[in-house]
C-alpha cells in the first residue's frame, strides 16, 4: 500500500484514538511520510471550510 492509501484510511476514521491506532500499524519505514500527509490533510484549508 502506499503511504498516500494509508493516510486517506486513517483521516476517514472518526476519533483521535482509532487514527493513532492506526498510524501505529503503519510499516515504520512509512510512518513519518504517513504522519506528515495526514497532518497536510487534516490542516488543509478546504477542509476548514466544510466543518
Amino acid at each position: 500500500m502506499w503511504p498516500r492509501e494509508y493516510a486517506a484510511r486513517i483521516l476517514e476514521l472518526r476519533t483521535k484514538e482509532e487514527r493513532q491506532q492506526a498510524l501505529s500499524e503503519v510499516p515504520a519505514e512509512l510512518r513519518e511520510l504517513v504522519k506528515k500527509h495526514v497532518q497536510i490533510a487534516w490542516n488543509h484549508p478546504i477542509r476548514k471550510k466544510q466543518q
